[in-house]
């Protein structure tokens, strides 16, 4: 063994464990400890490729996929003809950061994601060429993808899965923006959660609309919050997202929704109702659209969050005897609609049952991140065992602002509560996305760092001024 290739300094070194992940992670995880308990120092060298793909067993491929994920996580630097090092702060670009910020699903750490994709592109060029693929999206329905969608909605919607017109969309904030833009005027009043999704506060905030936050109890909105809203502020339109609600990570029961569902029929208001998440949850209860009965409901949801956010591939069902033409409208003139090769993709996936296959890879890997975070957090964190994201009120000596400041200055970037807040003065209290880790591992330290600083109390100390 050579020191210059860093065959000597292996200590750190474990044998990988049959059915604990792919072999490629458990090595990239093995470097990443070592870094941080020190076994590996800033500018150590690590072994060759080669050298470590003989001493664990496996073939080359995996030691260099290990190595380029530890170059992903910022852990090595690769320098032609000299070897792999442990890189110091700075040296790989934003290697201490984790985002936990963002809501996106994880990629399962089978590598399934990229290998279905590349299957997909190379199924979808084979069947209609690089043509088909090149042009404008010349249609908002009744083309394959919607088709595909409609089956793809049923089991949650049943049967007005094919009884309503579907559109395809090129993701929810399009449909949001739109819906909101050809339903309402300005100065007009919508209705809400006090705490919801930031590209619905922001786009009433760009049409000019006021945001009435309703009511909530344990169970979500108040039904009669709705009625006493809907006659004091004459507002016509309300958003919802009872299903791993955007940020409290809240599902609302059914016998709440067939309550909301029958007073919206009373009052005769327009529902969107967003639902991003269910296809996370294996027993989500049906969506409040179907128990207004589609009236004036439209039903929005996504592929971004249940298998991946560049498909860029959204649905929104129409309500009954509603005219598309005026959505249609709004849609075209924010853009020049979907990507046709990711509605390709997206289509492919969903008829050939990969979709589903990928969901399941998703949530096994989701169920496993939030494994980490109720090990690791305070019991009394709002999460599900297969949801993106988790909702933490803050203890009574950590401010929501000074908190995130100081998990940054750490390296992990958390939303606070006013990003989803109604009002001006939010709850103290965070929302952690699990999927916005490279890995389990990288979500570990993060959650580490986040339980350290909860018990942190930076009051301590502070003199009385007189």
């Amino acid at each position: 063994m050579s020191d210059t290739k860093g065959e000597r300094r292996v200590d750190w070194l474990r044998p990988l464990t049959p059915g604990a992940g792919p072999r490629y992670m458990q090595i990239a995880d093995l470097i990443a400890r070592a870094v941080q308990t020190g076994e590996l120092a800033v500018g150590d060298q690590i072994p060759s490729q080669r050298w470590l793909a003989t001493q664990l067993g496996v073939d080359l491929t995996t030691v260099t996929r290990a190595y380029t994920e530890a170059r992903n996580r910022g852990l090595i630097s690769s320098f032609s003809g000299r070897g792999s090092f442990v890189a110091g702060v700075g040296e790989a670009g934003d290697e201490m950061r984790i985002d936990l910020s963002m809501n996106t699903p994880p990629q399962p750490a089978s590598g399934s994601m990229g290998d279905a994709l590349k299957l997909a592109i190379d199924e979808v060029l084979a069947r209609q060429g690089i043509e088909a693929m090149s042009a404008y999206q010349d249609t908002w329905s009744g083309a394959s993808i919607v088709q595909a969608g409609r089956a793809w909605l049923r089991p949650a919607v049943g049967a007005m899965a094919g009884q309503q017109e579907l559109i395809v969309c090129a993701g929810t904030q399009a449909a949001i923006f739109s819906l909101l833009q050809s339903r309402t005027q300005r100065g007009d009043a919508v209705l809400a959660e006090p705490l919801t999704y930031p590209g619905f506060l922001l786009t009433a905030q760009q049409l000019g609309l006021r945001v009435v936050a309703l009511e909530v109890d344990q169970d979500g909105v108040l039904p009669d919050a709705i009625e006493r809203s809907h006659r004091e502020t004459g507002a016509q339109v309300i958003y919802l997202n009872p299903t791993l609600q955007n940020p409290t990570a809240s599902t609302m029961p059914e016998h709440r929704r067939k309550a909301i569902g029958a007073m919206l029929r009373k009052l005769g208001m327009t529902l969107i109702e967003d639902d991003p998440y269910r296809y996370l949850l294996n027993d989500a209860p049906p969506p409040i659209v179907t128990y207004e009965g589609g009236e004036r409901a439209y039903y929005l949801t996504s592929l971004s969050k249940c298998l991946w956010p560049s498909l860029r591939t959204s649905f929104v069902l129409l309500p009954r005897q509603h005219d598309a033409a005026m959505l249609q409208d709004a849609l075209r003139a924010s853009s020049m609609g979907c990507s046709l090769l990711l509605t390709a993709v997206a289509e492919h996936w969903m008829r050939s049952g990969q979709a589903r296959h990928l969901m399941l890879d998703i949530q096994r890997e989701v169920r496993a991140r939030q494994t980490l975070a109720r090990n690791l957090l305070p019991k009394d964190v709002n999460a599900h065992p297969t949801g993106l994201h988790l909702w933490m009120t803050l203890p009574a000596h950590w401010n929501r602002q000074l908190f995130a400041l100081a998990l940054e200055q750490q390296g992990v970037l958390v939303a606070c509560s006013d990003a989803f807040s109604v009002d001006a003065n939010p709850v103290d209290a965070v929302r952690l996305s699990v999927g916005g880790a490279r890995s389990q591992t990288d979500l570990a330290h993060a959650l580490q760092r986040i339980s350290t600083l909860l018990r942190e109390d930076r009051r301590r100390g502070v003199r009385a001024i007189v």
